[in-house]
C-alpha cells in the first residue's frame, strides 16, 4: 500500500502542532530544571511560553491566509477558464441556432443508493442527477453506442457543473479530459501505490493547464480532493480492439483501491467496452447513465426545429421523411437518424442555401429517394432471389406476405444495414461541404475541397512512427490522430523534412566549430564558446531524429509545473537573454580574434558580427511558432515545424499559415481541441476521412484483381489448368488485401469482396484440376460473374 499524499494546507497545520509541541515540551524541561535553584519563576516561564506560541503563530497565520487566498484565487480563475472553455466547445459543436438537441438516457443510480431505475430522461437533468447521487462520493458512468452524445453530455456536466459553482459551500473545480492523451503509468506501477497515484495526478494537471490555459502550479492547487474529474473516452484508452484492455482495467482499478485518488469521476465509454470489465458497477460506487437511440419523432421536432430557426418557419420540406420514418420506424432511413451525430450531419447538410442564396442547394425527399422502405424492399427482394437462384432453392411466394410483413423482412435483413451504413457514409460526404458554407465567421475563406483535402491529409496521421504505408492498414485503422502542432511534420514528407533540418543544424554546428577552432586560443576563450559549440552539435544531432516528437524536454520534464512566475520569466526573458549573451560573447571573441582588433578600439565589423550572433543564439535556444492554438515550443520543435509548412505548403499538401486554418475548422466545429492537441469533431467523421484517403489505394486494385481473374477464366477454353492457375496468382492481390479491405471501406463492400474472391478461388480450383465437367463450370462461372458484379454495385454504392 503506497503511502498517503498529504492533502494540501496539512503541512501547514502538522508544522504549526509540531512547533508548539516542542515548545511546551522545552518549557516544561526548562522549569523542571530550575525548580530546585529557584532561577525561574515557573509562572513567568508559563507565561513567556504561551506568549512565544503566540507570536509564532502570528508569524504563521499570515502564511496560510496567503496560501489560503492563493488557492482560492487559483480556484475561481479556473472555473472560469473551465466555463468559458467549455461554452466555446459547446457552442461550436452545436452548430448555428438555438436547437436543442434530443440527447436522452436511462439513469441508474449507484448500487449503494435507494432509487431504482428510472424511464428516459433530457440531457440537460444530467446534472441534477448527478449532485442528487449518494455522498459522500460522487461517481457516474455515461455509456452508450458511438454518435449517441457520451461527449457531448460529459461537456454539459462540466458546463453545467462550472455555472453552480459554489466556492463557499466548498464544491470543487469539474475540468473535462480526454483519456486518449493518457499513456498510463511507468513500469506497470501497482494501480494501488504512490507511483501511481501521482502519475495519474501529474497527467490530469497538465492536461487541465493546457486544455485550459492555466499555469500548472495553479492548477495543482484547484485540483483538491473535492475536484470533479470527467474523463472522456475511457474506451480509447486500449486501441486497437484489445479484449483485455489493460490501461483501461489499471485505470478503473486505481480509482476503486487507491486511498489518494481523486473521489468525485465522471467517465463516458462504449456500453459494450464499458460491460467487458464485469460487474455492477465497473467505475467503483458509480451510477449509470445510458443514452439511448433518438425516438423517430424526436428526431424530426429537431430537423424541424433548424428549419424554423434558420428558415423562418418552413419546415414542410421534412414531410416526406417524417412520413417515412413514421412507416418504418426500423428501416435504414430511421436508422441514419437514430443519433445525435448524424441528426447533426443532417442538419448542416440540408440546410445550406443555394447559389446566390436562392433556394435550397439540396431537398430532403433525397434521403427517401436514396434509402426509402421502397428502395429498401426491392433491394431485398432482388437478394433474396438472387441468393436462391445462386443455390437452387425455391424462390420466395411474396404475395403471400402482407405489405407489412414484408417491410419488417425487409428492415431484419443485411441490405438494411448495408443501407443505413451508405447514408451513414453519404451523410459524412457532405459535412465539410455544408460546414464550410455555413461558417459562423468566414465562410469563403477556405474552398470546401481544399478543406476536404487538407482534413484527409490530417486524418492519415497516427501517433505510431512504425506503422507507415498500406501494408499496416489493418493495424493501425482503430487509431485515432493526435493533431499536436509540433507532431505533424511527417505530413510534409518525412524524409525531405528531416533532411532538409538535419542538414541546416549539421552546416551550422560545422560553421560553429570551424569559427571556434580558427579562432580561439585562449583557454578562457574556449570555455566562455563552450557552451555554444556544445549546443550546436547537440542541435545538430537531435535535428536528425525520426521521431514525431523531437523536444527532449517533452520526455525529459516529469514534474508537471509550468507556467508559474519562474517559468514565466524563463520563457520570455531569461532564455531569449541566454541566447543573445551566448551567441553575442561567442560572435564577439571570433570576430575580434579573426580581425586581430584590440580591445580598446573595437572595429565595426565586431559589433556586427557580435549583433548577428546575438541573432542567430535566441533561436539556437528559444524558438516558437505563434500562429497555432497550442503554440509551437522550443528551438528544435519550432524549427522543424516551420520546415515542414513550407515543404508541405510548396508540395500542395496543407497551408502555409496551418495554425489559421486549424483554428477556422475549430471555429467551424470541423475540429475541437484536447489539451495541447486539436482531435476531430467526431470519430466516425475522422474514420471516414481516413478511409477515403486510403480507399483509393485499395479498392481499385481489388475491383482489378477480380475483373482480371473473371475475364481470364471466361477466355480459359483451351487451356484450362493454365488459366485456373493465373487466376490463382491474380487473386493473390485480392488476398492480400481482404482485411485492408475492410478496414477501408463500410462492411457491405468488404463482404461482397470477400464472396467474389471466394467464388473465383471455387472456378480457378476447378479449372486447375483440369476435369471436364460443363454443367458444374458453368455454375461456378455464373456465380462468380454475380459475385463480380455485386463487388462492383456495392463499391459504387459505398462511393
Amino acid at each position: 500500500m503506497g503511502r498517503r499524499r498529504p492533502r494540501p494546507g496539512s503541512f501547514w497545520r502538522r508544522a504549526a502542532a509540531v512547533l508548539g509541541v516542542l515548545m511546551v515540551g522545552a518549557g516544561a524541561v526548562v522549569i523542571l530544571r530550575s525548580r530546585p535553584t529557584g532561577d525561574v519563576d515557573p509562572f513567568g516561564a508559563l507565561v513567556g511560553v504561551v506568549g512565544a506560541v503566540i507570536g509564532v503563530a502570528g508569524l504563521l497565520l499570515p502564511f496560510w491566509e496567503h496560501r489560503q487566498s492563493r488557492r482560492e484565487g487559483a480556484v475561481r480563475a479556473l472555473v472560469r477558464a473551465v466555463e468559458g472553455h467549455e461554452d466555446q466547445q459547446y457552442r461550436n459543436i452545436l452548430g448555428p441556432g438555438s436547437a436543442f438537441l434530443p440527447v436522452r438516457f436511462r439513469f441508474t443510480a449507484a448500487p449503494d443508493g435507494s432509487p431504482g431505475d428510472a424511464g428516459s430522461e433530457e440531457w440537460r437533468t444530467v446534472v441534477d442527477r448527478y449532485l442528487g447521487l449518494p455522498g459522500p462520493v460522487r461517481r457516474l458512468a455515461v455509456t452508450g453506442g458511438p454518435g449517441t452524445g457520451k461527449s457531448l453530455l460529459a461537456r454539459e456536466l462540466t458546463r453545467a457543473l462550472a455555472a453552480r459553482h459554489d466556492e463557499a459551500a466548498g464544491d470543487g473545480v469539474p475540468v473535462l479530459l480526454s483519456l486518449s492523451s493518457w499513456d498510463g503509468p511507468p513500469d506497470r506501477e501497482d494501480p494501488r501505490s504512490e507511483g501511481f497515484h501521482l502519475a495519474f495526478r501529474r497527467w490530469a494537471v497538465q492536461q487541465a493547464a493546457q486544455t485550459y490555459g492555466q499555469p500548472a502550479a495553479q492548477v495543482e492547487e484547484a485540483l483538491t480532493d473535492k475536484a470533479v474529474l470527467l474523463l472522456d473516452g475511457l474506451d480509447e484508452l486500449d486501441p486497437g480492439g484489445a479484449e483485455e484492455r489493460p490501461r483501461a482495467a489499471a485505470l478503473l482499478r486505481y480509482l476503486a483501491v487507491n486511498r489518494d485518488c481523486f473521489r468525485h469521476v465522471v467517465v463516458t465509454c462504449r456500453g459494450d467496452v464499458y460491460e467487458q470489465f464485469g460487474g455492477p458497477a465497473p467505475l467503483a460506487g458509480a451510477g449509470r447513465a445510458e443514452l439511448l437511440p433518438v425516438p423517430p419523432d424526436m428526431a424530426l421536432d429537431y430537423l424541424k426545429s433548424r428549419s424554423e430557426w434558420s428558415h423562418s418557419g418552413l419546415t414542410e420540406r421534412w414531410d416526406g421523411v417524417l412520413d417515412e420514418m413514421r412507416v418504418s420506424p426500423g428501416g435504414p432511413l430511421a436508422r441514419a437518424l437514430s443519433t445525435p451525430w448524424r441528426l447533426t450531419m443532417t442538419a448542416n447538410a440540408f440546410h445550406v442555401r443555394g447559389e446566390g442564396g436562392v433556394g435550397w442547394l439540396r431537398d430532403p425527399s433525397e434521403l427517401v429517394t436514396r434509402w426509402g422502405r421502397d428502395v429498401l424492399w426491392e433491394r431485398y427482394r432482388a437478394e433474396s432471389d438472387d441468393f436462391a437462384a445462386e443455390h437452387g432453392l425455391p424462390g420466395r411466394l411474396w404475395s403471400l406476405f402482407s405489405p407489412e410483413e414484408r417491410l419488417r423482412s425487409a428492415e431484419d435483413s443485411t441490405a438494411a444495414d448495408a443501407m443505413s451504413s451508405e447514408a451513414e457514409e453519404y451523410l459524412l460526404s457532405l459535412f465539410v461541404p455544408s460546414v464550410v458554407a455555413e461558417h459562423p465567421r468566414e465562410p469563403d475563406r477556405y474552398p470546401a475541397e481544399r478543406v476536404s483535402a487538407w482534413l484527409t491529409l490530417l486524418s492519415t496521421h497516427r501517433g505510431v512512427d512504425r506503422f507507415a504505408g498500406p501494408r499496416y492498414l489493418s493495424l493501425i485503422a482503430d487509431l485515432r490522430a493526435d493533431l499536436t502542432p509540433h507532431q505533424l511534420w511527417p505530413l510534409g514528407g518525412r524524409s525531405l523534412v528531416r533532411t532538409l533540418h538535419g542538414s541546416l543544424y549539421t552546416l551550422f554546428a560545422l560553421l560553429v566549430a570551424g569559427l571556434a577552432v580558427a579562432a580561439l586560443r585562449d583557454p578562457l576563450e574556449v570555455a566562455l564558446c563552450f557552451p555554444v559549440i556544445v549546443a550546436a552539435g547537440f542541435s545538430a544531432h537531435l535535428a536528425w531524429s525520426d521521431r514525431a516528437d523531437i523536444d527532449p524536454a517533452s520526455r525529459i520534464r516529469i514534474s508537471g509545473r509550468a507556467g508559474g512566475l519562474l517559468d514565466l520569466y524563463m520563457r520570455t526573458v531569461g532564455m531569449p537573454m541566454l541566447g543573445v549573451y551566448s551567441g553575442g560573447m561567442f560572435g564577439f571573441i571570433v570576430s575580434a580574434n579573426l580581425t586581430r582588433a584590440p580591445l580598446p578600439d573595437v572595429p565595426t565589423t565586431v559589433w556586427v558580427a557580435t549583433a548577428a550572433g546575438a541573432l542567430l543564439g535566441i533561436p539556437l535556444v528559444q524558438n516558437r511558432s505563434a500562429e497555432t492554438y497550442t503554440t509551437v515550443r522550443g528551438a528544435l520543435p519550432g524549427q522543424r515545424h516551420k520546415i515542414f509548412l513550407v515543404c508541405a505548403a510548396l508540395r500542395g499538401r496543407l497551408p502555409l499559415r496551418l495554425g489559421r486554418f486549424l483554428d477556422w475548422a475549430h471555429e467551424g466545429g470541423l475540429l475541437r481541441v484536447d489539451g495541447h492537441a486539436y482531435r476531430f469533431r467526431h470519430d466516425e467523421f475522422e474514420q471516414y476521412l481516413w478511409r477515403s484517403h486510403w480507399r483509393p489505394e485499395i479498392l481499385p486494385p481489388c475491383l482489378a484483381a477480380a475483373d482480371a481473374a473473371l475475364r481470364t477464366g471466361e477466355s480459359a477454353a483451351d487451356r484450362p489448368a493454365r488459366a485456373g492457375r493465373r487466376m490463382l496468382e491474380q487473386l493473390d492481390t485480392l488476398g492480400r488485401n481482404r482485411v485492408d479491405l475492410y478496414a477501408t471501406c463500410i462492411v457491405s463492400t468488404g463482404v461482397a469482396g470477400a464472396r467474389a474472391e471466394t467464388a473465383l478461388r471455387a472456378w480457378a480450383d476447378h479449372l486447375a484440376t483440369g476435369a471436364v465437367d460443363p454443367e458444374a463450370e458453368a455454375v461456378l462461372r455464373d456465380r462468380a460473374g454475380q459475385a463480380v458484379r455485386r463487388f462492383h454495385e456495392a463499391a459504387a454504392r459505398a462511393g
